[in-house]
């Protein structure tokens, strides 16, 4: 039986439906790209605790939290002078939220907290499009292959870039253990977590 194509959405440039969008928390700042995803991994990892006991041979484990590393690597492309230099912009603001931001009262800085959405696999649940991670790191690179525009003399952008996302989802909390050990065995006892994360489909 032969296998059927999957059909596949086309989305003309300009399409907010591919956009990445990156909001930075502490100053509310935001950049957009139209991009085209290269490659994407969304690893879920438990820890335990270990316990042992004299007389036991096996150990007991407990599970103390779970950790959710998320990479992905897109392309964007500049058609023209206006879209390099925008680009360009956005990207130099997007890694430039990754520095710190020091409140002048508390002096407590704010670390690179960014929600991310445009992308269905990126939602925490269902009621928020977007994940809020805490970036590790931002590769920025040039397609040097593909060619430059040059429209004056001392000005360069490459017609491709890429840029590579390493970054830890901050998971959603409804309330925290304290709070759920309080509630237990009560009528108004609920998971910490909210029990559609992370949701990967959109909601009909």
């Amino acid at each position: 039986m032969p296998v059927q194509p999957i059909a596949r959405k086309m989305f003309a440039p300009g399409s907010t439906d591919y956009s990445l969008i990156f909001v930075h928390q502490a100053t509310g700042h935001s950049v957009e790209f139209p991009a085209s995803i290269q490659s994407f991994t969304d690893i879920h990892t438990p820890e335990f605790s270990e316990r042992t006991f004299a007389g036991r041979m096996d150990p007991i484990y407990q599970q103390s939290a779970i950790i959710r590393n998320i990479d992905f690597t897109f392309i964007v492309a500049n058609g023209s002078i206006e879209e390099a230099r925008h680009n360009r912009q956005s990207v130099n603001l997007l890694i430039q939220m990754l520095y710190p931001k020091i409140e002048p009262i508390s002096r407590v800085p704010h670390g690179s907290y960014i929600n991310v959405k445009g992308l269905s696999f990126l939602n925490d649940t269902n009621d928020d499009r977007y994940v809020t991670c805490l970036i590790r790191g931002i590769n920025y690179s040039l397609n040097i292959e593909q060619g430059f525009i040059t429209p004056t003399r001392g000005e360069i952008y490459p017609i491709l870039l890429e840029v590579s996302i390493a970054a830890q989802a901050i998971i959603p909390t409804i309330h925290s253990f304290e709070e759920a050990e309080e509630l237990f065995n009560s009528e108004n006892w609920q998971q910490p977590y909210p029990p559609s994360y992370p949701n990967y489909y959109k909601k009909t």
